[in-house]
């Protein structure tokens, strides 16, 4: 989450006088425009690729009245030739928000060719159909549309030109400060636990996806700050935020969607012996998605050579499942007033109104941030993934915490592994 000061974080609770935007355009450590741009509309997306990457992407509408600031060449001020624009959030009635740098990846600029007549004595217009002491101007005032991305697009242009592999004594972190620190400074944030890594590894040409991949084995993901700096952060976290009807909360829905709902892991390989095709398979045999029930048959493939006997491929078929059921996440939407601090990586409390009455709450964490807006900022709204198994205890109010001690517990909807841990507490309260 963005930092906010008590002030602001307090003002973006209740009523307030209208939100604004200051953007500024940079090359280097150089103003290139000397006034703050002037923001006609605008966008803004937070999009997680996977858990570990969030990319942050804006499109800008400005006005430009005199015709300047359409590029046409790359040094031109807007160009995308390392232009970058520095955005504050300024929440009415309160601070500021530093909300990010964002490189300049389009300028695509809207003109309309007008002219007018000026009095300009003594000049008379050659073959011209005006009177003389007249002459046409031509004027092209227009507007430009520029498409930004944060600054985790510079390390992805910058390539690795050969195979790298991790130096003795790295960790994680280091290698990632090591392969992205040209481009921005690290900030690790509390909850991130470093360990060392191999130097056995090799990075290939994708010298962000490199790092990605690193930060994925020590559970932490990536996002750019408000001031231009790149924060580690870890994946599971408390709450940063509860947004439920009263406060903050416009609606809330919700989405189901039947692609990759499997109840089928098959899983082949080769025997290491005769070289001879193996094949051994996991299934859901009970509930909603039991495999040639109601939900049909939707089977997952996976082959390796690693797989070498058949008692492997019946432990990966089985491992497949487990990650199925831990992984099953329902999406939730959420629309909910203008919040500059909210990014996406963040986990969040949400209150679900339900029929019978109440509110139930569930954590989750935000998979996506839209934003936009004319002049002024207008509603947020929020995709969160939320635990299916939180869903079903939530909605329920029977935990089924019998079957934990369960000694060879089913992977089904009545019956959990137990290394699915203690469940989660649900709170109700009573609508107004």
């Amino acid at each position: 989450m963005r930092l906010l000061d008590v002030t602001t974080a307090l003002a973006l609770e209740g009523s307030r006088p209208a939100d604004t935007w200051i953007a500024r355009a940079w090359r280097g450590n150089q103003l290139v425009v000397d006034e703050p741009l002037e923001i006609i509309d605008w966008s803004a997306q937070d999009s997680a690729g996977d858990n570990t990457k969030i990319a942050q992407q804006l499109t800008l509408t400005i006005a430009d009245p005199a015709g300047r600031l359409g590029a046409w060449k790359y040094d031109d001020p807007l160009s995308v030739a390392g232009t970058e624009v520095q955005l504050i959030y300024k929440v009415g009635g309160a601070g500021a928000v530093n909300f990010g740098w964002f490189r300049v990846t389009g300028n695509e600029p809207e003109e309309v060719v007008d002219s007018r007549a000026l009095d300009e004595y003594g000049y008379i217009e050659p073959d011209g159909d005006l009177p003389p002491h007249m002459r046409r101007v031509y004027v092209t005032p227009s507007r430009v549309r520029l498409t930004l991305l944060d600054r985790t697009i510079n390390p992805d242009l910058n390539k690795l030109e050969q195979p790298e592999s991790p130096r003795a004594g790295a960790t994680i972190i280091s290698e990632w400060r090591r392969l992205t620190g040209e481009h921005f400074p690290t900030v690790v944030d509390d909850g991130v636990v470093d360990r060392a890594v191999s130097t056995k590894l090799v990075y290939e040409k994708e010298r962000l996806e490199a790092g990605q991949d690193l930060l994925g084995r020590i559970s932490a993901g990536y996002r750019m700050g408000g001031d231009g700096e790149c924060h580690i952060y870890p994946l599971d976290t408390d709450p940063v935020l509860r947004i439920e009807p009263g406060n903050a909360m416009v609606s809330v829905g919700r989405k189901q969607l039947l692609s990759g709902l499997y109840n089928r892991w098959v899983v082949e390989g080769k025997d290491q012996g005769d070289g001879l095709p193996i094949r051994a398979a996991a299934n859901l045999t009970v509930g909603p998605l039991a495999y040639g029930g109601a939900h049909g048959k939707a089977p997952f493939f996976y082959q390796s050579e690693m797989i070498g006997t058949i008692a492997d491929a019946a432990a990966y078929a089985e491992e497949l499942r487990d990650k199925f059921l831990r992984t099953l996440a329902l999406e939730l939407s959420v629309s909910m007033t203008p919040h500059p601090g909210l990014q996406g990586g963040d986990r969040v409390e949400i209150g679900c109104p339900i029929a019978v009455g109440h509110v139930v709450y569930f954590t989750g964490t935000i998979t996506g941030i839209s934003r936009s807006g004319d002049v002024l900022p207008r509603e947020t709204s929020l995709t969160v993934s939320c635990s299916y198994l939180d869903i079903l205890t939530g909605l329920s109010r029977t935990p089924w915490a019998k079957h934990l001690t369960d000694e060879r517990p089913e992977l089904t909807w009545d019956r959990m592994p137990a290394t699915w841990g203690t469940l989660p507490d649900v709170t109700w309260t009573e609508l107004p």
